[in-house]
């Protein structure tokens, strides 16, 4: 605990110093982080940070890369090409849950179907970021 305490005032301090919207944002993005775990479970803290939090920040990086002039053009794709696979996932996973539900407990489905979903996800994004750093270079 006072390692948090300490960390916390240290990145108040460090962006109180010399004021930047980037040092700001990060210290936003770890502060969210201490609170997420501190009212949530792990594993429902890193579902939230990840699917909300992380994957915003992503999305409108990728935004921008669609289109650098008009970010409601870029929007406009982004939501086009996005939208099909993020429904079918959505219907998958209620059809998972739905179906997990008759060998198990409401909240037990739940958490296998996060669980399930985000090592899905992870694995992928990760090798993706990967293989696109390194043909960049």
């Amino acid at each position: 605990m006072i390692g948090i305490i300490l960390s916390t005032l240290s990145s108040i301090f460090l962006f109180i110093k010399k004021f930047e919207i980037k040092k700001f944002a990060i210290f936003l993005d770890f502060f969210s982080i201490i609170i997420l775990n501190y009212y949530f479970s792990p594993l429902v803290a890193f579902t939230i940070y990840f699917c909300f939090l992380h994957s915003i920040r992503h999305s409108i990086s990728l935004i921008h890369e669609i289109d650098n002039f008009n970010f409601n053009n870029g929007l406009r794709i982004f939501l086009k090409k996005a939208l099909p696979l993020t429904i079918l996932t959505a219907i998958l996973c209620l059809i998972s849950v739905f179906f997990l539900n008759n060998s198990y407990d409401l909240n037990s489905s739940i958490y296998k179907v996060i669980f399930i979903g985000l090592a899905s996800l992870t694995f992928p994004h990760i090798l993706l970021e990967y293989l696109l750093e390194k043909n960049e270079k």
